[in-house]
């Protein structure tokens, strides 16, 4: 069949920082074209407002806005990322903690037009909302759900558990139960402008596990401390339990505590297996407490059910942190060492250092703000990185959001897809990555807290795909250019030779044809397999023609010129080739 003709326009998408046209891997033409249309498909990334299309053929053009027409209401659609900072609550911690951020790139001018949005908790049938205000300049609010008491009870759960006759109305519950959450954006005080959005689930738990850390003083005496922030005027337990096979009736434990920490008290678990004493001393720098610990009966059995652990508890230490000492150092070591008679004076100077943070603000999360979640890795054809910047916030009880002033810690779980810098302030792709992949981690922590980004990383699969609209460039009869190889302007004294010299002076024009260069842009799996994911999909190649203008050559410029880049201009006679 003959080639279509259709009109040579140029299609070209505005207000959008990134797109690329797209073409069907068994596609050579455009769509649907003729004179009178022309149907082009086109990807469009970090797309903030609605786009406009804009045809030319010189010297005309046109514009139209395209995409879903807005919904009633202010004229940008709010882009919002939302964050859950508890996967479970209990009725001693029953505050559920979302932080929102504006997501993309947005009008800093219209901070005082920033939308609210509301919370919405679903169990059983009952409903809880929280709203938060969107406030500048990090675009971001917190709502802070307080999870109703009832809904950890049985009491409140319509189902079958609920009318047992021997149940208590406020019985706890046996099981984990879930609750939905969901959000929505809308106008403050006005109506919401959208159905809500699923969030996640989020876990009802009738007792939340204690956070602590477990160290060994010796091959039988664990130490269990807590493993949260703890702030000044606090007091924290730390419990020591020893092996099932523990022989020795004494041993001695010495606790040295940095400046602005104290052991208050120390008691056995079980008065009547051990007896304590304690004896305290204090310097400018330290305060030492002793407790001797002497056994007075058998250490119970421990039941057949526990012997996994083989461990029990016999002391606990009740530790303060002062008053008024909130500007030392937020990392306090506290030192153990554990003593036995008779032991080898040399045995003793085994010692153990563990560190409490203290800090004035009772800090919950710790939140890497992006304005991307997805990257696409053009660094290989180009030579330029791609980069993510990152704001590291903090959120406390209460809702508060500073940014970290507190250096971080950073890491990429894979650092042949995505990189970090060392001041975990940007994440990138350089170019000397291997592959793509969809849930990239990048880990970031600060002291005790630790926080996660999963990103989409698309690389481009080489080798690229050359395309020539048609290789074949003929000669245009009866036309012809200037700069011949006897262009030089020579009088001629024979006026009748003066159309021979003119025609030596001009060489032969060719045809011209476009060039496209294109590319699968792929994410490979992340357990090493084969199977590849496409963007958008496997039937889809991108045009990237304009990243690698600078880097493709025609191999005889004699034969052939490139213009722009794109399009591909005969010169003379003779076969080459183009080449990235």
């Amino acid at each position: 069949p003959p080639d279509p003709v259709f009109l040579p326009a140029e299609l070209e998408v505005l207000e959008v920082p990134e797109f690329y046209r797209l073409q069907r891997v068994d596609q050579d033409v455009a769509p649907n074209s003729s004179l009178h249309t022309r149907s082009e498909t086109f990807l469009l990334l970090r797309a903030g407002s609605q786009p406009l299309v804009q045809a030319t053929y010189a010297p005309f053009s046109i514009r139209q806005v395209t995409g879903i027409p807005a919904s009633p209401g202010p004229p940008q659609a709010w882009a919002i990322r939302a964050v859950s900072l508890e996967s479970s609550v209990s009725p001693a911690e029953h505050t559920a903690r979302v932080l929102f951020h504006l997501h993309g790139e947005w009008d800093h001018s219209r901070a005082r037009d920033l939308p609210c949005v509301t919370l919405h908790a679903h169990h059983r049938g009952r409903v809880a909302r929280g709203t938060c205000h969107l406030q500048a300049p990090l675009g971001v609010c917190v709502v802070e759900l307080e999870i109703p008491p009832r809904w950890f009870s049985l009491g409140s759960l319509h189902s079958h558990r609920s009318h047992r006759r021997d149940s208590s109305p406020l019985e706890p519950l046996e099981h984990p139960e879930p609750a939905e959450l969901h959000y929505s954006v809308g106008e403050c005080g006005g109506q919401e402008r959208e159905a809500p959005r699923f969030l996640g689930m989020l876990e009802l738990r009738a007792g939340e596990p204690e956070r602590r850390q477990e160290v060994w003083l010796d091959e039988k005496v664990l130490l269990r401390v807590p493993n949260v922030p703890l702030r000044p005027g606090q007091h924290f337990t730390a419990t020591l339990a020893l092996r099932h096979n523990f022989t020795a009736d004494s041993l001695t434990l010495r606790v040295k505590a940095k400046k602005g920490l104290q052991v208050v008290s120390a008691r056995p678990t079980i008065p009547s297996t051990w007896s304590v004493h304690l004896e305290r001393s204090r310097s400018p720098k330290h305060s030492t407490a002793v407790v001797t610990c002497q056994r007075l009966g058998d250490i119970p059995a421990i039941p057949a059910s526990s012997r996994v652990s083989e461990l029990a508890a016999f002391l606990h230490l009740d530790v303060a942190v002062e008053n008024g000492t909130g500007g030392l150092a937020p990392a306090r070591p506290l030192t153990w060492q554990v003593e036995y008679p008779g032991q080898d004076p040399e045995a003793q100077k085994d010692k153990l250092v563990w560190e409490i943070q203290v800090s004035e603000r009772d800090i919950r999360a710790l939140v890497p703000l992006v304005q991307e979640l997805e990257i696409l890795n053009t660094a290989p054809l180009t030579g330029i990185p791609r980069v993510i910047p990152v704001k590291l916030v903090t959120v406390e009880a209460g809702g508060g959001v500073s940014e970290l002033t507190d250096p971080a810690g950073c890491e990429s779980a894979d650092k042949q897809v995505l990189q970090v810098s060392d001041s975990c302030d940007l994440v990138f792709v350089g170019g000397k990555e291997s592959r793509g992949a969809r849930g990239a981690r990048v880990d970031f922590w600060v002291r005790r807290l630790r926080a996660e980004l999963s990103f989409s990383v698309w690389a481009p699969l080489l080798p690229l795909r050359v395309q020539l609209g048609d290789p074949i460039l003929e000669q245009l009869r009866g036309w012809r250019l200037p700069g011949g190889p006897d262009s030089a302007v020579v009088e001629s004294e024979d006026p009748a030779e003066e159309p021979e010299r003119r025609a030596r002076s001009c060489r032969p024009q060719f045809q011209r044809t476009e060039l496209r260069v294109l590319a699968h842009f792929v994410a490979h799996p992340l357990d090493g397999g084969r199977h590849l994911s496409y963007l958008p999909g496997p039937e889809w190649l991108l045009d990237v023609t304009h990243l690698v203008a600078a880097r493709t050559r025609v191999q005889d410029p004699r034969v052939a010129s490139l213009e722009a880049g794109a399009v591909v201009v005969g010169r003379e006679p003779g076969v080459t080739s183009v080449e990235v």
